[in-house]
């Protein structure tokens, strides 16, 4: 019985392999992988943004900031 079922396992992806390579044309394929290389280049991006440095930077403006406008409230 679990023979049979890998054996429908793998004819099923092969169908659905075959299928999906005569849809996906040349330019289809390469819209996709653009599409998901933009994808990878924005998830390194916004990873840079909550790096380590940026986010010290931004805590130490902040603490900045906030003692500039705590020193205005007390005169």
């Amino acid at each position: 019985m679990q023979l049979l079922g890998l054996i429908l396992l793998a004819a099923s992806s092969w169908y659905l392999w075959k299928l999906t390579s005569r849809f996906l044309d040349e330019p289809t394929k390469k819209e996709i992988t653009n599409s998901f290389n933009r994808l990878k280049n924005k998830l390194n991006e916004s990873k840079e943004s909550f790096s380590k440095e940026k986010i010290s930077e931004a805590w130490e403006k902040y603490k900045e900031e906030g003692g500039a406008l705590s020193n205005k409230e007390k005169k």
